[in-house]
């Protein structure tokens, strides 16, 4: 436990079911003598000072993803919405007045939920101006994001802070990758390709498997799309595609931290098909893991995987004649080189870089662990 009379903050939302990332931040923070409290937004024309007069010791508010803060705002009309919007940005500014500082992290360019647009462009553009600094993961992202605001001092207030590793953070596989293959009736000799995750629509997993069922070349590779499923009717549709390949392979059901390690180590390619996203933690597990990736050229905003880490295609027909060549050995090779790279991302440094964010006074070189 932090000592007594330490710096406290306050985190939005609280995404820590389900999501490694904000508990690995929070536990890093916590070994600087920073205190993390995790909140939910709270419904109000003032939800910044709400959460500072629950934690009035804190001094700073960072905020993550905006979804839960949309959905609230979505509940009335959309000019009452963009009316709300500028008195958040109202409590941004009087609460920097009082000397408390906002730092958001911005983990994508628009919430994957379908919200009025237009309230969501101002909303964002609102905390591009009024908070006090902002944290995107890659040059790339910040690039973009700049350009997609059109907020004049964007580059001013961003900052680069990479994501970090899943180093020691899931179990060891129980089952050895022979036993989770046959479960799908796959032979070890043959490549697996393999996308895990919540399955929604948006991720166009339909049509990256409708892709698969062209493939005419090799008949050593497979496709297996595990994970959950909260769409019945995408769920039907994923099926049908599935069901009529022989080399695609559908496990429906939620993947807990024993399950979905052993999956990755049952594949030679972890595949993100399709990401509109500014970062993924699915890229940043399958390096730590050593899996080489097979990516939308979307996913190069990441910034984070090495040229020989990965694959990358622009249409879905150009899949077949990128992979159809690969050896094992290359495909492992990229995987260690991945394995490397992602040594580097530590989250001992994300803390470190963080902390000089939100109290920029303080030297906290003294107190930083390197993996």
């Amino acid at each position: 436990m932090a000592a007594k009379n330490h710096r406290r903050v306050i985190m939005v939302p609280d995404f820590t079911e389900g999501n490694p990332y904000q508990k690995l931040l929070s536990s890093e923070l916590e070994t600087l003598g920073i205190e993390v409290h995790l909140e939910s937004y709270i419904n109000s024309y003032f939800p910044f000072s709400k959460l500072f007069s629950k934690y009035p010791e804190a001094e700073v508010l960072h905020l993550h993803w905006l979804a839960p803060l949309l959905h609230m705002l979505s509940w009335t009309s959309p000019n009452k919405a963009k009316i709300r919007c500028l008195l958040i940005g109202l409590d941004c500014l009087w609460l920097r007045l009082k000397g408390k500082r906002l730092v958001w992290t911005i983990h994508n360019k628009f919430a994957h939920e379908l919200f009025e647009r237009s309230v969501e462009m101002l909303l964002r553009k609102v905390l591009v101006r009024c908070v006090s600094r902002i944290i995107v993961h890659s040059k790339t992202a910040s690039k973009t994001l700049a350009k997609t605001y059109g907020v004049a001092n964007f580059s001013e207030k961003a900052n680069i802070i990479f994501h970090g590793n899943y180093d020691n953070v899931y179990p060891e596989p129980v089952k050895t990758r022979a036993e989770m293959l046959a479960l799908n009736g796959i032979v070890s000799k043959d490549v697996v390709i393999l996308c895990f995750g919540l399955i929604r629509p948006y991720k166009g997993l339909d049509k990256f498997a409708n892709a698969f069922t062209e493939f005419t070349s090799n008949q050593h590779l497979h496709l297996v799309i595990a994970g959950k499923s909260e769409d019945d009717e995408y769920t039907e549709k994923l099926k049908l595609i599935c069901n009529s390949s022989p080399y695609l392979h559908l496990n429906l059901g939620f993947l807990d931290d024993q399950s979905l390690s052993e999956w990755i180590n049952a594949a030679n390619v972890i595949a993100i098909p399709f990401s509109d996203t500014l970062t993924s933690g699915s890229v940043l597990l399958a390096m730590t893991k050593g899996k080489a990736l097979l990516l939308s050229e979307k996913c190069k905003v990441f910034d984070c995987v090495p040229a020989q880490g990965a694959i990358y295609f622009k249409e879905l027909n150009e899949i077949e004649t990128k992979i159809q060549n690969l050896t094992t050995a290359q495909i492992n090779n990229m995987g260690t080189i991945n394995a490397e790279k992602s040594k580097t991302y530590c989250w001992s440094l994300v803390a470190k870089h963080t902390a000089i964010i939100y109290f920029s006074n303080i030297d906290f070189s003294d107190k930083i662990k390197v993996n």
